[in-house]
């Protein structure tokens, strides 16, 4: 019984860092200086055993890995985001998900610029693999100052995803034409901290199921800096799809904490 609780509260907390269907740009976001290329990577890190009965030992393995990079091109960047989780019990690996993303914004001196992206994402958890986006949008720097911006960015995205039916084989495969739009504010308070949130909403009509299928997402993040180069990360998360493809928990959520480390 002890040991059923404990795997279960494993498995809860870390399907909980398995939202990552809507990427949060502000927080991955680098800012321009004289460099050529940046970047950053949080990393945090997990092992132990534990268990209730001396000959049935239950040892625990996982990791998240983000990383961040921008190589800047006149008034352009091009962003390339990825985040790894990796999930073992005893020998066997559990859960395994991530995304790569790959982003071009234009004439970033501008108030009002153009984006394009593509993205992979997996999540065998879940049961998808794979996602693939395509999209454009148009960004709206309402204020942009040193220290604080306030934005928002209407766009359309092409998504396919293929998802295994839960508890069997057959997987089923989707694609649409999306809206998606994000709106949301970067804040430096002081030279150690700073605070972004981004809230997000896509949806589209799904002819064959005769349905509208929105989401929705709300991340809050809350950096602070202990060095030039190393700080602390907070992250909170919440999602919610009213018509996912396959019967799976609707809204999840995540609160992350780890280290960063900027170049």
């Amino acid at each position: 019984m002890y040991r059923f609780i404990f795997l279960y509260s494993i498995i809860i907390f870390f399907s909980s860092n398995l939202n990552g269907q809507i990427l949060n740009l502000q927080n991955s976001k680098i800012e321009k200086d004289s460099s050529l290329i940046k970047g950053n990577v949080t990393a945090s890190f997990s092992m132990y055993n534990r268990s209730a009965a001396a000959d049935e030992p239950v040892e625990f393995l996982g990791y998240n890995i983000k990383s961040s990079i921008a190589l800047f091109l006149k008034n352009s960047r091009l962003a390339f985001i990825n985040d790894f989780s990796y999930l073992r019990i005893n020998e066997d690996p559990f859960l395994n998900t991530g995304f790569q993303h790959l982003r071009f914004s234009m004439f970033e001196d501008r108030r009002v610029h153009p984006e394009a992206f593509v993205q992979f994402q997996y999540d065998n958890f879940r049961g998808l693999f794979p996602r693939w986006i395509a999209g454009v949008g148009l960004r709206h720097d309402l204020v942009k100052t040193e220290n604080f911006s306030f934005f928002f960015s209407p766009g359309i995205m092409w998504e396919y995803e293929a998802w295994l039916i839960p508890g069997t084989e057959d997987q089923v495969k989707v694609n649409f034409l999306k809206s998606t739009n994000y709106i949301g504010f970067r804040w430096d308070v002081n030279e150690y901290l700073d605070i972004n949130t981004i809230n997000y909403y896509q949806t589209t009509y799904d002819s064959e199921a005769k349905l509208w299928r929105n989401r929705y997402s709300i991340e809050l993040n809350i950096n602070s800096k202990i060095t030039k180069r190393l700080g602390i990360n907070n992250s909170f998360t919440l999602s919610y799809e009213d018509e996912p493809i396959v019967p799976i928990t609707q809204t999840i959520y995540n609160f992350t904490a780890g280290i960063n480390y900027r170049f």
